[in-house]
């Protein structure tokens, strides 16, 4: 086989990791073939602490021969950006890698303009967001008044009901939710690992449970400035963030370039309300010379929804 053919195997091989096993690390495959170009050992990054790709490609290559001088090994790191943009992400930019989540009807509506959303999408959809999105992040990021509006808990449910706790990013500028008429919001279950950061302007003027921090960010009309808090969620350890929120929030992340996927779920209706909220939108002009692009990576019809998987493209 030659080089790109190596290496596209070896990417294969680093997909067959657990992404929730080895972030922050990246997916890694690495494969041996001797003189004769005959694949002697293979091996992939299985645990974050463990043994490297290459280790267990050379374990295994050992088993055949003792002697390695003429082989070569063929390494899938510097080639696997798509597989790895959350990890380039988090080294080169120095943020978490965020993931918009949407479900809108075809027009484009997210909520009725009485800001009901429940349910839009079907349940399949909302089963595959637990299983496939809430399931392999670090955190839930969303706004206080979302928690508030939709009763949000926003743990993780299998598909037997079982329900395990996440980690959440709440986006709390005044402090609003440490206000004791919201002390028995469903957000606020026991939690025995999981924590709750708020992102906020404010000094606390209570003491907080030890599951709930604060972290001070700066904001401007249109919200929270993400460059103020990125690096500080990243050395906290949330590689990777999932955004569940309305339509300023999304609008406000892809403004700020900050937005890096995004999974839209399309419920087959139609709202027909003008007055009905959006998806995205800045209450601004923008010409199309401001449009961001987006490259298409997957498509799934999930009962009668229509799941868009899509990368998305910085300006």
């Amino acid at each position: 086989m030659n080089k790109n053919e190596a290496i596209d195997y070896c990417i294969n091989l680093a997909k067959n990791a657990i992404e929730n096993d080895i972030r922050p690390n990246p997916f890694v495959g690495a494969m041996i073939v001797n003189q004769a170009d005959q694949v002697i050992g293979t091996g992939f990054h299985q645990k974050l602490g463990g043994p490297h790709a290459e280790v267990y490609a050379i374990e295994q290559a050992l088993q055949k021969t003792t002697d390695l001088s003429q082989a070569t090994i063929y390494v899938s790191y510097s080639k696997a950006t798509l597989l790895n943009a959350c990890f380039f992400t988090n080294h080169l930019k120095k943020r978490p890698y965020f993931i918009l989540k949407l479900a809108s009807t075809i027009d484009g509506k997210i909520a009725d303009h009485a800001k009901k959303s429940q349910w839009i999408s079907n349940v399949a959809s909302r089963q595959y967001v637990h299983d496939h999105l809430r399931n392999n992040v670090d955190a839930i990021l969303t706004t206080y008044k979302t928690v508030i509006q939709d009763q949000a808990s926003l743990t993780i449910r299998n598909t037997v009901g079982e329900i395990r706790e996440t980690n959440v990013i709440i986006i709390d500028k005044n402090l609003e939710l440490v206000e004791k008429k919201y002390e028995n919001l469903p957000i606020f279950y026991p939690r025995s690992a999981s924590k709750i950061i708020l992102i906020t302007a404010k000094t606390p003027s209570i003491q907080l449970p030890e599951n709930i921090k604060c972290i001070t960010g700066l904001f401007d009309e249109q919200g929270l400035l993400f460059s103020s808090v990125s690096e500080t969620l990243l050395e906290m350890g949330y590689y990777k963030i999932l955004t569940e929120a309305g339509s300023q929030l999304n609008s406000s992340m892809i403004h700020q370039n900050i937005a890096d996927e995004l999974y839209w779920f399309i419920a087959p209706a139609i709202l027909n309300d003008l007055n009905a909220l959006p998806m995205f939108g800045l209450n601004e002009f923008r010409g199309l010379d401001k449009k961001v692009q987006l490259s298409l990576i997957e498509i799934k019809v999930i009962d009668q929804d229509v799941l868009l998987h899509y990368r998305i493209h910085q300006v």
